[in-house]
């Protein structure tokens, strides 16, 4: 049998330990003083014995040499319980923020359809509470599983030397007691593990409440949402019941292992004493021994339970860690050909599950300078396009060329650096409108922030309010309207000045005022840009160069505006469709989707 096979605990936090590795020389530090701290302990309890041993024989030379070394003894404890805890608190919050970075940096790299398959409070909870248990472990546990180990081992020793009778049956209780720990605790990294998810599902809920309060407030789910809170937590509840159950027995144990000895001890101990073959200050010093031997033989257990359940978190943490990143190679292109198009999709054809094909030998090409519309009923694979211009997701079939390279050759940073998305589900960070606006560039500066916050026609709106641009947003912008998050986004796309420029459905869920002076901005950015365009609105897509209609992934229809009309085909019902309706609501033909 492998002890270090893939399932078990000991390969789970061998991984661990690869983040402590930089910080060996305050590891190295805490084991050392760990280890001097327990051997200290007992030879100080043998130095006590000699003093006693000393004062009953009449040695006063013995005594003064003893109270010496006690008191060398008490200040090395001082200095290196100083080393212990300092170290410890060193490398457990510099390996903390290791981990948090790694994590970090992975969950950025993932790919769009893990991410889109996850909520997002699964990796808010790895980030929170399985790095936060790690933390604990390696702060608290990680040294305290040596030091009762050294303990123990030293107690044997010196009890062996003192008397091999009496620690022969605590050496034996000792075996014992590791066996059954190690049976007992078999299922505690499994039990973690689950407790991790049921973590990861509560703190979903959570987020999903929070998220949604306008809504499920409105529409009467507050007791709905309770009850689903309700069943995970005694999901949970289970969960820990189980541990506690475990942990229990692991508890009774140590009152078993901790109790026989002494008996033991007292029985035989007595009896020599009154037979004059041990001196009362080896008893004292036995006693004390046996306090350490079985304090330490009842924490052992505990430990080895501390230590699965962490493996058990730490394998729930690198399940997300071994999921596969973006591709990180391809070229870096910067002399892009004038002449070349912005964009080719040459016989492109794409499926999010494998089998039902979103987009089938997609074709168009989108030159540069040009503006190209997209347009179609719900489910037609318009926006499935745009991702996968972005690189979100690979497509199964045919070629995606930028600036005549195919996409698959570009570094995926740089192909998204000439491309600026404005969607209609506009993304603020909770900070200031100024950092929302340049949050692609660093080092702006905030006359070119008021810029392009004026050619998206929200900079009167900013100029008023009593912070100007240092007003903070909110959560996901939750101070701002649909209209004024909108014109901020297209700020944001101004400030970043990327030759491509990609529109998703940008101003079909405003309010005629607010379209207006959305689209008056798209008009503004759209100059001297090469843009590809997605909207409900077919008004907003009139003056377009070229018009690319999908139906079920497939381009049906091209030509501009007057050209489809002429057809007389899905163009022409969709627009008079669009005409006829006072309201002007938007197309909803075909299968929601894509």
């Amino acid at each position: 049998m492998q002890i270090a096979s893939r399932n078990s605990a000991f390969f789970s936090m061998r991984r661990l330990f690869v983040f402590l590795k930089p910080y060996r020389f305050w590891i190295a530090l805490k084991l050392i003083s760990t280890i001097i701290i327990a051997a200290n302990d007992i030879l100080l309890i043998y130095i006590i014995n000699l003093l006693f041993s000393s004062t009953q024989t009449g040695d006063m030379d013995g005594v003064m040499q003893a109270v010496k070394l006690i008191l060398i003894f008490i200040v090395t404890g001082i200095i290196v319980n100083f080393f212990s805890v300092y170290s410890s608190g060193r490398y457990s919050a510099f390996v903390t923020r290791d981990l948090k970075n790694k994590v970090s940096e992975h969950i950025n790299k993932l790919p769009i359809s893990y991410m889109e398959a996850r909520h997002s409070g699964d990796f808010s909870s790895r980030m929170t509470n399985s790095i936060n248990q790690i933390e604990g472990f390696i702060y608290n546990d990680f040294a305290a599983l040596i030091f009762h180990i050294v303990r123990v081992v030293a107690c044997i020793a010196v009890m062996f030397y003192m008397n091999w009778q009496l620690t022969l049956f605590c050496f034996v209780m000792l075996l014992f007691m590791t066996f059954l720990s190690e049976k007992i605790s078999r299922p505690l990294n499994q039990y973690a593990a689950e407790v991790q998810q049921s973590m990861a599902q509560m703190s979903t809920v959570v987020q999903d409440t929070i998220g949604g309060i306008y809504m499920i407030k409105s529409y009467n789910l507050v007791q709905v949402m309770y009850q689903k809170c309700q069943l995970l937590l005694d999901k949970l509840l289970g969960h820990f019941l189980k541990i506690e159950k475990r942990v229990a027995v692991m508890g009774a144990l140590s009152v078993f292992v901790r109790t026989a000895p002494l008996v033991v001890f007292f029985l035989f101990g007595g009896y020599l004493v009154s037979e004059g073959q041990l001196l009362i200050g080896a008893l004292i010093a036995f006693v004390q021994f046996i306090n350490y031997l079985v304090s330490g033989m009842g924490e052992i257990p505990n430990q080895i339970s501390r230590f699965k359940i962490t493996a058990g978190v730490v394998d729930h943490l690198f399940e997300l860690l071994d999921a596969e990143t973006e591709r990180m190679d391809g070229k870096q292109l910067e002399n892009l050909s004038s002449s070349a198009p912005a964009l080719e999709f040459e016989q492109v054809t794409f499926s999010y599950d494998g089998h039902s094909k979103v987009l089938d030998e997609i074709s168009f090409t989108l030159p540069q300078g040009k503006t190209v519309a997209l347009v179609g009923p719900s489910g037609s694979g318009k926006s499935t396009i745009f991702k996968l211009i972005t690189g979100f997701y690979d497509y199964k079939g045919g070629q995606i060329k930028l600036y005549n390279e195919p996409l698959t050759d570009w570094k995926l940073s740089s192909a998204r650096a000439l491309i600026s998305h404005v969607s209609q589900d506009t993304f603020l960070f909770p900070g200031s409108i100024a950092e929302n606006i340049a949050c692609t560039d660093d080092g702006y500066r905030i006359e070119d922030v008021e810029s392009a916050a004026k050619l998206a026609n929200i900079h009167e709106f900013i100029r008023v309010l009593p912070q100007g641009y240092d007003t903070l947003v909110g959560e996901r912008g939750v101070k701002l309207s649909g209209g004024q998050k909108q014109r901020i986004a297209i700020a944001r796309a101004i400030l970043k000045d990327a030759p491509i420029l990609l529109l998703d459905e940008a101003t079909s869920a405003l309010d005629s005022e607010s379209e207006q002076l959305v689209q008056q901005s798209i008009n503004r950015i759209m100059r001297n840009k090469t843009v590809l365009v997605v909207a409900h609105r077919l008004s907003t897509v009139m003056n377009a160069d070229d018009i690319f209609v999908l139906n079920e992934g497939r381009i049906e229809e091209s030509g501009t505006h007057e050209e489809l009309l002429a057809k007389n085909g899905i163009y022409y019902r969709l627009y008079n469709n669009q005409t006829s309706n006072r309201e002007d609501q938007p197309y909803g033909l075909g299968q929601e989707g894509a």
